[in-house]
């Protein structure tokens, strides 16, 4: 949680030196703390590393692609 804290005072510094408004340091808190509670889930991160993997060996058995996506 200390981590959480440094990174959120380091962004709303940066944003602050910038001219940035509040609006975007909030948008950009928020993208933050979504990444920050993924990284934190173990076992979606293994989800995520296996689908990186598959996705380099070229398994696409294991994952759908866009196109196929979209027009289901």
């Amino acid at each position: 949680m200390l981590k959480l804290v440094k990174y959120k005072q380091n962004i709303t510094k940066m944003n602050l030196e910038s001219g940035r408004g509040g609006e975007v340091i909030t948008e950009d808190m928020e993208a933050w703390r979504e990444t920050f509670e993924i990284m934190a889930d173990k076992k979606l991160m293994r989800q995520i590393k296996q689908a990186d993997l598959d996705w380099a060996s070229g398994g696409k058995d294991s994952y759908v692609s866009w196109d196929d996506l979209k027009n289901a």
